[in-house]
């Protein structure tokens, strides 16, 4: 039997060199679950002009200091009469809206009988956001909220990195399940398509690495590809997309996974030699360990995040801070 590999050391040879994958452009709602290249910021003041925020005339508001039922101001005094509804620009020379009930008179000779505030019923060029503000940095995996606001800031397209990863396991039958617990588990590959999905038998003579339970889960190499060995059951199965997978699709997006940190609840107990998985529930403020090492699927059910403890470790005590990866958003 070959002697345990460490999983640090598995993830140096695998990952050394490694750069990001090229950028692609693609459109923002198309971009949603990949991480971006470049940042993106507001391309122009938006809005670009002043706009009416509800029906009425706009008007300069200077022009009718004084008005009142008593003593009506001309609407349009010293300047032309502009009927608008919502979301209109605002002519030139005008800075606020006077509504129906601000006015009387025939409507085509009204009157105004309250002086509106300079910026009523107006918003003003620039008021949800200026040009250059950031809307999401690069690094950041952009989520349905900031596509929607990059769509409606006019942007088109977005930088984005969709990296690939092959995929091996003992049995390639069970490719359907593979794929289904790539797409899922975790949310390491958060859109479809965003792993390269090359289902084959595992290589008989990989080494075994330190890590539990995924002994016989490996990264490496062929033909300047990275490849997944993915152990089948289950447990195994997603302690080494976890520790294998996560840190590959980082480097390969040039993103950073995403850590928590809490005080654990009670103390984990852990084997030296071994890196081993532990997944946490939420506890009040705290994580809640499962046993390291043991990934079961009511376990799975319970938990909230994942930490690998490392191979020098007899573990922690309880109130000790544990950074871990949360399971349903592992990149910011």
């Amino acid at each position: 039997m070959p002697d345990l590999v460490p999983l640090d050391l598995c993830l140096a040879r695998a990952l050394g060199g490694i750069a990001p994958v090229a950028p692609v452009l693609i459109e923002p709602a198309l971009a949603c679950g990949h991480v971006l290249a470049a940042d993106i910021v507001v391309p122009r003041d938006l809005p670009a002009v002043s706009e009416a925020l509800r029906a009425g005339v706009a008007v300069a508001a200077l022009d009718l200091v004084g008005a009142s039922p008593g003593a009506p101001v001309a609407i349009g005094a010293g300047g032309a009469r502009f009927r608008v509804r919502p979301g209109a620009a605002l002519p030139p020379g005008t800075d606020a809206v006077l509504p129906e009930d601000g006015m009387d008179g025939p409507p085509d000779l009204p009157e105004a009988i309250r002086p509106p505030s300079p910026g009523e019923g107006v918003r003003r060029a620039g008021h949800d956001a200026r040009k250059g503000d950031p809307i999401l940095h690069a690094g950041a995996r952009l989520g349905p909220r900031h596509a929607f606001i990059a769509t409606l800031a006019g942007i088109e397209a977005v930088a984005v990195r969709r990296p690939r990863v092959r995929v091996a396991m003992p049995d390639p039958a069970r490719g359907g399940f593979v794929e289904a617990t790539l797409a899922r588990l975790g949310g390491l590959i958060v859109r479809a398509g965003a792993a390269e999905l090359e289902v084959r038998p595992a290589a008989g003579d990989t080494a075994r690495l330190a890590l539990a339970p995924a002994e016989t889960g490996w990264l490496g190499h062929d033909g300047g590809a990275l490849v997944l060995e993915l152990p089948p059951r289950f447990d195994a199965l997603a302690a080494a997309l976890w520790a294998l997978g996560l840190p590959a699709m980082a480097a390969l997006a040039g993103a950073r996974p995403l850590t928590e940190t809490r005080p654990l609840a009670r103390k984990i107990a852990s084997a030296v030699g071994m890196s081993e998985v532990v997944l946490l529930a939420q506890e009040g403020g705290g994580w809640m360990p499962q046993p390291a090492g043991l990934v079961t699927l009511a376990g799975l059910a319970a938990a909230r995040a994942f930490a690998i403890i490392p191979p020098q470790s007899e573990g922690l005590p309880a109130g000790a801070p544990l950074a871990a990866h949360p399971l349903d958003l592992p990149f910011a």
